[in-house]
């Protein structure tokens, strides 16, 4: 009988020891339960619940990037605004932006991001650059273009023409320090193109 005696609270308190962990499990229990989204780091995901939105347009661009994008966002605060992916910038207007299709990456003061894309336009070049390019297929393509290009110059590309003028007027006009190309001097009427297109400015819009 004394033996029955004692396991009688020792299973009690097996019992009470039990339940104890059992209700310090849980938070709560029917409609007063609560539960909270985590990351697998333990925190607390702070991009939950949130709605961003962006937008963008954007202005033609030359061939050398001239293009002006302007992106709005809602659906949160403290915006930074990237072309990249990498740099990011406080201004929503993102200047000197290269023709072709951008991928815009909003991110608010949270780190939450979100993309969009946009097409910068190029606009068509002025006739006196256009007529210096068509006079350059004809005699310079040949040594310059491609990842061989002589001196690094690959004229079939709009901007290296553009960023080039005085390099050209030099060899091609003036012969300094000798004349371009190879095969022989450009006819008067040829140098007068670079001439002409040199004194409007030499650039990709004259």
């Amino acid at each position: 009988m004394k033996k029955n005696r004692l396991l009688i609270p020792l299973l009690l308190i097996t019992c009470i020891g039990i339940f104890v962990l059992f209700a310090c499990s849980k938070s709560g229990s029917g409609s007063n339960a609560t539960t909270s989204t985590t990351n697998p780091s333990g925190t607390t995901d702070p991009c939950a619940g949130k709605t961003i939105t962006i937008s963008a347009t954007a202005t033609q661009s030359d061939a050398c990037g001239t293009g002006v994008v302007t992106v709005t966002a809602a659906g949160s605060t403290g915006f930074t605004y990237s072309i990249d992916g990498t740099n990011f910038q406080v201004s929503n207007i993102i200047s000197n932006v290269a023709p072709g299709v951008v991928t815009i990456t909003v991110k608010d003061g949270a780190g939450c991001s979100k993309t969009t894309s946009v097409t910068v336009i190029q606009n068509a070049s002025g006739p006196l650059f256009a007529a210096v390019k068509t006079m350059m297929q004809t005699n310079c393509f040949s040594c310059h273009s491609g990842a061989s290009a002589n001196g690094g110059k690959d004229f079939t590309i709009d901007c290296v023409i553009a960023s080039s003028s005085d390099r050209i007027k030099a060899r091609a006009v003036d012969g300094n320090p000798s004349f371009m190309p190879q095969g022989g001097q450009l006819s008067a009427t040829d140098k007068k193109k670079i001439t002409d297109w040199i004194n409007a400015g030499g650039r990709y819009s004259d």
